[in-house]
């Protein structure tokens, strides 16, 4: 009988520190499960430049929007952010939006004609660069947008700018 009792007793210290195991082991994977999730949900900061090719644009050309994005605490690109560009026309009708992703420098370009019959006035442009893990940057500029002859006479191209006199 005496070997019964002490292998009960042997048998409950056994169930008792396989529980306690378990319960350490729990422990331990939920401090590592939380820890893995504080460090994937952390907030970075990103650093996104846009930068308007010409902040005065003849109907009928092109306007660009060049984007680099770093990440803001260690200068490195960030590839694979999305860059977008929601342009309003003067008009307050029309609305060209654009998405594109940077590339691996962290670079992205949209490019677009603007319409030769398109109202002159100022456009606004909103920009938005985000990524994942970092906070979304977005930002406003405007840019004008004038007829081809800025000085009245629409019966004469003005395009000086492309006339480059080259004479054979």
């Amino acid at each position: 009988m005496l070997i019964h009792k002490n292998s009960n007793k042997q048998a409950g210290l056994v169930t008792l520190f396989a529980l306690m195991g378990l319960i350490l082991i729990s422990y331990v994977a939920a401090s590592i499960q939380t820890s893995y999730a504080q460090d994937v949900t952390k907030t970075l900061t990103l650093d996104a430049r846009a930068v308007l090719d010409k902040s005065v644009v003849v109907r009928g050309d092109s306007q660009t929007i060049r984007f680099k994005v770093v990440d803001a605490s260690t200068g490195a690109p960030i590839g694979g952010a999305i860059a977008r560009a929601t342009v309003t026309y003067n008009d307050g009708v029309t609305v060209r939006q654009f998405a594109t992703a940077t590339d691996a420098s962290g670079v992205a370009v949209i490019s677009w004609t603007i319409e030769s019959d398109t109202v002159p006035g100022s456009f606004s442009v909103t920009y938005g660069v985000s990524a994942a893990q970092y906070v979304t940057e977005q930002f406003d500029k405007t840019f004008m947008v004038v007829p081809r002859s800025i000085n009245g006479d629409n019966n004469h191209n003005n395009d000086n700018h492309h006339n480059h006199n080259h004479h054979d």
